[in-house]
């Protein structure tokens, strides 16, 4: 199964590139509040947030880059760069066994964000 592609707006993050995408190898989708079940978008987080604050930032998110992809996306039509997706929010819809999560895409919000707990999953459901 593979995972979701990502549509990520928070500009302020190292990992985001232009056109929403985001250069990370991989996304950890939390609860926002620990021990607290998500009930609503806003109850989760982006933790993979590193913010862009000048070089050393960069330098600090180098660890968790998709080198190959940032490598081969200009060269290969049709290929978008994508993290891998870890999700931990049970409560969701899109939540499966091994922390996946089996929506076709996501959407993570927070332009501006200065913290991991200003992003959000906007393609959080929360189970019936």
């Amino acid at each position: 199964m593979s995972g979701p592609v990502v549509h990520c707006e928070v500009d302020t993050c190292t990992h985001w590139l232009p056109g929403n995408a985001c250069a990370a190898a991989n996304i950890d989708i939390l609860y926002e509040e620990e021990g607290k079940m998500a009930e609503q978008p806003e109850h989760t987080e982006c933790k993979t947030f590193y913010a862009r604050r000048g070089v050393a930032s960069f330098l600090g998110s180098m660890d968790n880059v998709d080198w190959m992809g940032m490598a081969r996306e200009p060269f290969m039509d049709g290929k978008q760069i994508n993290p891998s997706v870890t999700c931990v929010v049970e409560s969701c819809v899109h939540w499966r066994e091994g922390d996946l999560c089996d929506a076709d895409e996501i959407k993570v919000s927070g332009q501006g964000a200065d913290e991991c707990q200003d992003t959000n999953c906007e393609t959080f459901e929360a189970k019936g």
